[in-house]
């Protein structure tokens, strides 16, 4: 079998109510500092992409809905503020979202979408990742 080869831990998403207070908490609390600020409507949520002073590290994704009815509300709804996803990074996301099919794991995404930071993203539902919802990343 087969097994696609993810590239770093690119971040980790954290669904949180009100993500300048909590990059506040973060940056007070951990050092860490603001590396990217964006609103993504398609997906309901600003996030803000938050990583050590050295930039050397796995990000923390912070994941702040800015519409009532986004994945990130609804995830908050059942599971409260707390960890939502891990994020890979892949060489090739078309390569990544195949090879996950082909081998039977159900994706959100059948197709790339644009994420944030000149990224195009694809999930991996969570039913066929042992309750973790991944996210395949690829810097464009």
């Amino acid at each position: 079998m087969n097994i696609l080869k993810v590239g770093s831990l690119y971040h980790i998403g954290i669904a949180v109510r009100d993500a300048e207070k909590t990059a506040k908490l973060y940056i007070d609390t951990l050092g860490l500092k603001i590396e990217h600020d964006e609103v993504v409507m398609d997906q309901g949520v600003r996030a803000i992409m938050m990583v050590p002073e050295n930039g050397n590290s796995t990000a923390i994704e912070l994941l702040e809905p800015v519409v009532e009815d986004s994945p990130i509300s609804k995830f908050m709804d059942k599971k409260g503020e707390g960890m939502h996803h891990i994020c890979y990074l892949v060489d090739d996301i078309n390569i990544g979202i195949n090879h996950l099919k082909e081998i039977g794991i159900e994706m959100i995404d059948n197709e790339p979408r644009e994420g944030l930071n000149n990224t195009l993203v694809a999930f991996a539902h969570p039913k066929s990742m042992n309750s973790v919802l991944i996210e395949l990343a690829q810097k464009i």
